[in-house]
C-alpha cells in the first residue's frame, strides 16, 4: 500500500510509522530552559549562552513570556572588539538591558501543537527557536537543535 504525507501528498518511504506524523511540540521540546529578565543585562545574557551551550534565551517576568533573546541579536549589539576597548566593551554590554534587543512578542507554540507545523514555522521564519507555552507559562523550547535530534533519531530507529 502507498502511504502518503496528509498535509502535502507525497509519498512517504516505506517504513515510516503512522505514529510518527503524530508527533507534537511536547514530544521533542527542551523542558524548563534557562531564562533571563528584560532588565537584566547583556553580559549576563553572554555569560549564560556561554555556561549553557544556548543559542536563545525567552526572556520572562515571572513565568510569563515577554521577549526572546537571540545569539545573534546579542552579537549585533555587541561594540566591535577591533574599535572598542575592553572597558567600554565592558561598559556597554554592562548597562545596556535586554529588553532594548530582545524579540518582543515572538511566535509561540503550545505542547499540543504538531511537530509539522512546529517545524514548517521554523523553517518558513528562519527563526531558529519556538518558545512553548502551556496558557500563559512558559513551560519549554523548541529548537532548531531539538528538530535535528529527533530527526536523528527517527532515521537511526529506521523511521
Amino acid at each position: 500500500m502507498d502511504s502518503r504525507c496528509p498535509q502535502c501528498g507525497a509519498t512517504l518511504p516505506e517504513g515510516v510509522p503512522s505514529w510518527v506524523r503524530r508527533l507534537s511540540v511536547g514530544h521533542v521540546m527542551s523542558r524548563d530552559p534557562a531564562t533571563l529578565g528584560p532588565e537584566d543585562n547583556l553580559m549576563r545574557a553572554i555569560e549564560l549562552m556561554r555556561r549553557r551551550g544556548i543559542r536563545r534565551i525567552p526572556i520572562v517576568l515571572g513565568d510569563t513570556l515577554v521577549g526572546l533573546l537571540a545569539e545573534g541579536d546579542l552579537k549585533r549589539a555587541q561594540p566591535s572588539t577591533l574599535s572598542a576597548s575592553e572597558e567600554e566593551f565592558l561598559r556597554v554590554m554592562e548597562s545596556t538591558t535586554i529588553s532594548r534587543i530582545m524579540i518582543g512578542e515572538p511566535i509561540t507554540v503550545s505542547e499540543d501543537t504538531p511537530l509539522l507545523e512546529a517545524a514548517r514555522t521554523l523553517h518558513t521564519t528562519k527563526f531558529g527557536a519556538l518558545p512553548v507555552l502551556n496558557g500563559e507559562r512558559l513551560v519549554g523550547i523548541l529548537t532548531d537543535s531539538d528538530l535535528l535530534g529527533c530527526l536523528a533519531d527517527l532515521l537511526e530507529q529506521g523511521g
